[in-house]
């Protein structure tokens, strides 16, 4: 869906509010800016240090920070076409980034291309071979880090099928759904309204007509149900979350607040929820994997343009953000119960925020056959790392991380478990060095043991 065009300060305002508000108490803070990245960067989060923008005018514009927004490097273009619309960060090497197909994301034959060199090279991944396609996020699964989608308009126009591309392998190769997705008329889609869940559900904000609606997927593209947004007004999808369950979400169209909508039952139904004065605007919406905590940003609000949910959407808290306004996507990063998020602004400025999640839970309520420990991913990767595990039975667990000589150097769960489906994260200290090492689960009569490579 084309971008939406939107009222920012001036670049000067950046420079004041940075003097400013540099040492105020917000609860976001600025994290520098960026030059040229358009009226609608999107911005993508590997952790606490490592972040990536991508936007630009009619021509690209990618920028990346490796020390938390102290400095952000401009990224190399070389083979990436036209303005970008969507980033997703694998880590500080590795990124993709989708185009709008033709200059000002007017649609065309757009295109995704992948870099695993800091922007040095870039290849095109695919192209949706069409005269109107526009790509709005390219996501991975938070509790399935080796699947994701790319998500464009229909190819062929209003109506036609849309185009999704799945990986099953963490962007080792991509394969388009066939068939593809039926249309709807009338309908594109929204950019960066992109949710993927796992490889079962998954799907996208549509975004022309009114009423809101959103197109969803419970399992893995066979079949396809339109959820109607009850209550939100417009016809612009611009914010959906899911909470790993599948069941709980929230959905927002770019002028429906201070309205969201929020279900229940996998986004068949949705009711309205009020989420407070003082924000209004283009909505961005994001869940944290794992607990009942979810935000949305504003495009304008007086005390800040961030609310946040602890209670699963039912009722919301404004957080301060620097006096800035006019956010345009943001992003977040759990790592154990901390979480770290970055927000863009159409100006430039970047915004980001620490914050604390007391609950933590499995990485889905499924209970799962066999025991299993998944690859971590990324990998290689630095500082850090998913391990995915799953047990079948109640049992005493314990996952440690080895160097190559067999010693110990973490321990990430040592307690005893529920059956379930479980996300542990290893975030490498600065003593240890690049090199391989091993990770082991022991549970019950289980054990096994994989190889990871850290790279610095």
């Amino acid at each position: 869906m084309k971008r939406k065009n939107l009222k920012f300060i001036s670049f000067l305002t950046i420079a004041l509010f940075l003097i400013t508000f540099g040492n105020s108490f917000s609860q976001w803070t600025i994290a520098g800016a960026v030059s040229g990245a358009g009226t609608f960067p999107s911005i993508s989060v590997v952790d606490q240090n490592n972040a990536w923008v991508a936007g630009g005018t009619n021509t690209p514009a990618i920028f990346r920070t490796t020390n938390g927004g102290t400095n952000w490097i401009t990224v190399g273009t070389t083979g990436v076409l036209l303005d970008q619309f969507c980033v997703w960060a694998v880590d500080a090497n590795t990124a993709y980034v989708g185009n709008g197909g033709a200059a000002g994301g007017l649609g065309g034959n757009a295109k995704f291309f992948k870099t695993t060199d800091a922007g040095t090279t870039w290849t095109k991944v695919d192209s949706t071979g069409g005269t109107a396609g526009f790509f709005n996020g390219i996501v991975f699964s938070k509790t399935m880090p080796s699947f994701g989608i790319a998500q464009s308009d229909p190819p062929a126009g209003l109506g036609n099928p849309y185009y999704f591309s799945v990986t099953t392998n963490g962007g080792t190769s991509w394969a388009r759904l066939t068939p593809a997705p039926p249309g709807v008329t009338g309908q594109a889609s929204a950019q960066n309204s992109v949710v993927c869940v796992d490889n079962l559900f998954f799907g996208v904000g549509l975004g022309n007509n009114a009423p809101a609606r959103v197109y969803l997927t419970s399992n893995g593209g066979t079949s396809w149900f339109i959820g109607t947004l009850t209550g939100v007004a417009g016809g612009f999808v611009s914010g959906l979350a899911f909470k790993e369950n599948k069941l709980i979400g929230i959905a927002a169209a770019s002028a429906s607040l201070p309205s969201i909508a929020r279900t229940t039952n996998g986004g068949v139904t949705w009711a309205t929820v009020n989420v407070g004065t003082g924000v209004s605007g283009y909505c961005t919406m994001k869940w944290i994997e794992g607990t009942n905590t979810c935000y949305l940003s504003a495009g304008a609000g007086a005390a800040g343009v961030v609310k946040k949910s602890t209670d699963a959407g039912l009722t919301w808290t404004t957080m301060t953000t620097s006096g800035l306004t006019g956010i345009t996507h943001m992003e977040f990063k759990r790592v154990g119960t901390a979480v770290y998020g970055y927000a863009a602004t159409g100006n430039g400025a970047i915004l980001k925020v620490t914050d604390i999640v007391t609950e933590v839970s499995t990485v889905n309520n499924f209970v799962p056959d066999n025991f299993n420990l998944e690859q971590n991913y990324p990998n290689p990767f630095n500082p850090t790392t998913t391990i995915n595990f799953s047990i079948p039975t109640s049992s005493k667990v314990s996952l440690k991380v080895y160097d190559a000589l067999g010693k110990e150097v973490s321990t990430l769960v040592d307690e005893f478990k529920n059956a379930g489906n479980y996300s542990a994260d290893f975030t490498a200290t600065s003593s240890l060095t690049s090199g391989i090492y091993f990770y082991t689960i022991t549970a019950g009569n289980f054990v096994d043991t994989k190889k990871l490579m850290l790279v610095k």
